[in-house]
């Protein structure tokens, strides 16, 4: 088997056994992949410190035919403290969720690696985790090729638009002549287009950088989680906690 060292954030830890676990890792070069961490379950061992969800590191795996095992790790940081907050780290689980999804491809899952350690950056800072998880989506959708169309009406191409609808059938913004023939068609206030404007023009870095109201965050994070739901044709669900306990 060949040694290759990765740099990666550990999303997912399952118990394997009453000494190992099962790890899954985003990484920058290989994508999303699973590792065996021997004694990882060992109280006091480096493996343990270095195998826990939230934990940024470069580990040194063996790769064999079709598996990673753990051979050695070295935590870079970790992001432990944001898992104390519920409506924090929902919203974080969510963005793992949407990681884990779309970088099977490693091409891209360095560019995801990165958009999610500034989001996490961003959460640290004080910003809202919905305006963050939503943010995230609508940037992730844009690495993996898949952007709303927002330049001008997506039916039309008009750039004359007074009021601006949001299609998810055209994906992406229409002028109202046009919402009139989609039912899928959502109008959307100034500040909800702005904002998704702002996610996609952004470089990965700022991405996180503007604050919106309480009410328009809400309808920012609607528009990007049905979005991301209809693109990667999957259910998205555990945002819905945050609302079965308002």
């Amino acid at each position: 088997m060949a040694l290759v060292k990765v740099k990666g954030l550990i999303s997912k830890e399952i118990s394997y056994s009453d000494s190992d676990k099962m790890l899954t890792i985003i990484t920058e070069d290989f994508g999303k992949i699973s590792v065996m961490a021997r004694n990882a379950k060992k109280n006091g061992t480096r493996a343990c410190y270095g195998t826990q969800v939230l934990t940024y590191g470069e580990y040194v795996l063996y790769r064999g035919r079709s598996s990673f095992t753990l051979n050695n790790c070295d935590v870079i940081t970790n992001y432990y403290d944001l898992a104390l907050d519920l409506v924090c780290f929902t919203n974080i689980a969510h963005m793992l969720e949407l990681a884990e999804d779309t970088c099977a491809d490693a091409a891209l899952s360095g560019q995801i690696l990165d958009l999610l350690l500034y989001g996490f950056k961003a959460l640290r800072k004080g910003r809202s985790p919905l305006l963050v998880s939503s943010a995230f989506a609508i940037k992730l959708m844009q690495i993996t090729g898949y952007p709303p169309h927002v330049h001008d009406c997506a039916v039309c191409r008009t750039t004359e638009i007074d009021n601006i609808y949001f299609s998810f059938n055209k994906c992406g913004f229409v002028c109202e002549v046009c919402a009139k023939s989609d039912t899928e068609a959502r109008l959307i206030d100034t500040g909800t287009a702005k904002a998704i404007v702002y996610v996609l023009c952004a470089p990965k870095g700022k991405v996180f950088s503007f604050d919106l109201s309480e009410e328009v965050s809400k309808r920012f994070s609607d528009i990007a989680l049905r979005y991301t739901s209809l693109q990667l044709d999957k259910n998205y669900m555990k945002l819905n906690m945050l609302k079965d306990l308002a």
